[in-house]
């Protein structure tokens, strides 16, 4: 998967791979309880101090159009399988976790989705809409985002996005310009400091009106 990401993001044609779920692991998170909280595979994994594993969530694939025609002769608009591709998870002010998904090919824009995880309960998205989610973190004022590619991972547009996500899951763009192809969120205060290639960039955060 990781060669998918960079093909695509340097704009180099890449196919489909076919039922191979990018394992991971990709992001964790910490309880209070000193448990580890796993993105891996299609699922949140929880490690204990002892190591004892545990699935916490499960996270379903779905069936997309095709962009285009597949080298397989797959016509372009058949349904394909695009799994969930978990990659970010923050602990949220309600102890509940919170789970991004990168989506696997063909990385349509607009379908990747958050996830609220609360341990012995099925998932429940929090929020949809978005694209190419690669981290997430909490804020003062709600949960922010970061998109890989705003475009999506196909487009050959390497701009991403800090996306800040509202109530009911409805969100808004709060920085783009210079975000190329970010990797990293961390917040602090009211200003967010966000990855990319050899730099890091500080983004001050202020009220946003929601989408």
């Amino acid at each position: 998967m990781a060669a998918l990401l960079v093909a695509a993001l340097v704009g180099v044609p890449v196919e489909p791979p076919g039922e191979v779920v990018a394992a991971g692991p990709f992001d964790s998170a910490v309880d209070r309880r000193g448990r580890v909280y796993v993105t891996e595979g299609d699922t949140l994994v929880r490690l204990s101090p002892r190591g004892r594993r545990a699935t916490v969530a499960s996270f379903p694939s779905r069936l997309v159009p095709a962009p285009a025609r597949l080298p397989d002769g797959t016509p372009r608009g058949t349904p394909v399988r695009m799994p969930a591709v978990p990659t970010a998870v923050a602990q949220g002010p309600d102890g509940a976790f919170y789970v991004g998904e990168l989506t696997g090919f063909p990385f349509p824009p607009g379908r990747a989705r958050v996830w609220r995880v609360v341990p012995g309960q099925p998932p429940e998205v929090y929020a949809g809409g978005l694209t190419a989610v690669v981290d997430l973190a909490w804020g003062p004022d709600g949960l922010y985002v970061l998109e890989l590619a705003k475009n999506g991972l196909l487009s050959g547009d390497r701009t991403g996005a800090l996306v800040r996500v509202g109530e009911q899951g409805r969100h808004r763009e709060v920085a783009s310009a210079g975000l190329t192809a970010p990797t990293g969120l961390t917040i602090r205060g009211r200003y967010a400091y966000v990855t990319r290639e050899d730099e890091v960039r500080r983004i001050e955060l202020g009220r946003q009106t929601e989408a």
